[in-house]
């Protein structure tokens, strides 16, 4: 496996810092290191540690639960050697950790020890949240604190995501949370980000290469936002008007992509000239 993992890897060049890939994958193979995931059209190893996350059926899991032939979505941390796997989870729990992380929800405390707080949850599922002091306690609209709280108490509660992948729960409350509307440009005195169409379904796009993803075989060109491109073995590259290759791409090069998108959105390049200036 080790073998394996330098084999796919020997010419891999990653850009950045702490860049994170979050992807839907089919799992090819497993072994005691990491797994060789299904990426697109294109094989992926990516090793897994003690800080790997696993969910499954709408509760963490263990790392056997998953096994060849499996479709997942992960979580990537791209930016190591060989790829770091930071989380792993059905299709079906992933969009339900997302919704966890982003939303407020309503469940039953089963249990509450010196770190978390663990709610039986009415979208399905338990989950265990980081609780601190600084965590927001509310009962009865009032201050409160995690001593105030106690295992069968309905409560609502809002999550974040922390660097270790934790929930940390920013507030719990007997009664239903209601989020704050941002403030608007009248009232910041900052300008409104104005929401950008979507790029046609085929055509001819330029910018400048900002990343190159070769284990994924994609790049990210900066036009008038940041947009993935994929590429193929049908892609035809072009360096200063000579033929090249994929190996040709490089960050700050100049691109100009002819694409496609395909039926899940991405855009597929077809051909792609590069110039460095």
């Amino acid at each position: 496996m080790r073998a394996l993992f330098v084999y796919l890897f020997a010419s891999l060049v990653l850009i950045g810092s702490a860049e994170t890939l979050i992807t839907d994958a089919k799992i090819i193979s497993s072994s005691e290191g990491g797994y060789v995931l299904q990426v697109g059209t294109q094989p992926l190893a990516v090793e897994d540690n003690y800080q790997t996350r696993f969910y499954r059926n709408k509760e963490a899991a263990k790392r056997d639960g998953f096994k060849a032939g499996d479709t997942v979505v992960c979580r990537i941390k791209t930016d190591a050697d060989p790829p770091q796997l930071r989380e792993m989870a059905d299709k079906a729990t992933w969009q339900w950790l997302d919704d966890i992380r982003k939303k407020p929800q309503k469940g039953q405390i089963t249990k509450i020890d010196s770190k978390f707080v663990t709610i039986k949850l009415d979208i399905g599922g338990s989950h265990s949240y980081r609780a601190t002091e600084k965590s927001d306690v509310l009962i009865g609209g009032k201050p409160g604190t995690l001593a105030d709280l106690r295992a069968d108490m309905v409560v609502y509660i809002k999550g974040r995501t922390l660097p270790t992948l934790d929930t940390f729960a920013d507030v719990i409350s007997n009664q239903a949370i209601v989020i704050a509307k941002k403030e608007t440009a009248t009232t910041t005195g900052k300008q409104k980000t104005k929401k950008m169409d979507p790029i046609e379904p085929e055509g001819v796009l330029t910018g400048t290469v900002t990343a190159v993803h070769g284990e994924i075989s994609m790049f990210d060109v900066q036009a008038d936002r940041v947009l993935h491109i994929t590429y193929n073995s049908s892609t035809k590259f072009s360096l200063d008007g000579s033929n090249a290759s994929a190996s040709a791409l490089a960050v700050g090069l100049g691109a100009r992509v002819t694409y496609k998108r395909d039926k899940s959105g991405r855009i597929i390049a077809s051909r792609v000239d590069l110039n460095k200036s």
